[in-house]
């Protein structure tokens, strides 16, 4: 394993760390992993690893398994590194790989959770915790929904997005419509008049759950097109938990 020492930030050979923009990111689709208990859960995945910043340490400290993915590995003093990436630099590596491609509506396990515009990446990143904390591993987000492959939504997620798969919808409520073909029973989360109480509901085997936004919850055409709509029955003066908060209570009754 050959390990290059970077001793300038204008070194061309660690160039992508220089701009961590996730919009330049995408472009190529490429994605910027950090801190070792992400990139960790990164590495022990199928993800395609493309480049590694880090200290002697880490380097030193998993070096079996950065020999097997066989990338360019790169290191630095801790003040070489901070000036690269243009703060102070906690936890020791960087990663670029290869953003895993999206699946197909055709390849959704029998338990899929749905966002539908969701936009905060500190939320998603949590939901995806959550989701993958539950074994609840499809994931569909719609194209109002921030990426879960963005940076700060990696991060939050503890790296858990590389348990996950996610199907990306162009056309949610046309994506429903198939789903509901295909024999999946489609639920939103809403609290609402006439919502079931979650305790007293009973998942069907092949379900959608779907979460709203932040501030506007679910679309309306996506709750029309909704076989039931359920609710976490919570004191009427608080009115609505946050979208992560819920998305735990739910999906520990959808796993069940």
């Amino acid at each position: 394993m050959i390990i290059n020492e970077v001793n300038e930030i204008s070194d061309p050979s660690i160039k992508e760390f220089l701009s961590l923009k996730d919009k330049s990111l995408n472009l190529q689709d490429q994605i910027i992993v950090e801190s070792e208990k992400v990139v960790k859960k990164l590495l022990n995945s199928k993800t395609e690893i493309l480049k590694v910043f880090a200290h002697k340490e880490f380097i030193e400290k998993y070096s079996d398994i950065l020999a097997e993915k066989n990338a360019p590995i790169f290191t630095a003093s801790k003040d070489i590194m901070e000036q690269i990436v243009g703060h102070k630099l906690h936890h020791g590596v960087m990663v670029l790989a290869k953003r895993p491609k999206y699946i197909s509506i055709d390849d959704l396990e029998d338990k899929v959770l749905i966002l539908n515009g969701l936009t905060s990446p500190e939320n998603i990143g949590t939901i995806i915790r959550n989701s993958a904390a539950f074994n609840i591993n499809s994931i569909i987000i719609d194209s109002k929904t921030c990426s879960p492959y963005a940076r700060r939504c990696i991060r939050v997620s503890m790296g858990n997005i590389f348990k996950v798969q996610v199907y990306k919808s162009e056309n949610l409520n046309h994506d429903l419509t198939l789903l509901k073909e295909k024999g999946f029973r489609i639920i939103s989360t809403a609290n609402q008049s006439g919502a079931i109480d979650l305790p007293s509901y009973k998942f069907s085997n092949k379900a959608c759950v779907i979460i709203g936004s932040e501030g506007h919850g679910i679309e309306s055409n996506i709750l029309e097109n909704s076989n039931d709509i359920i609710r976490i029955p919570i004191d009427d003066e608080v009115a609505h938990l946050n979208a992560a908060c819920s998305s735990s209570i739910v999906l520990y009754q959808f796993s069940l």
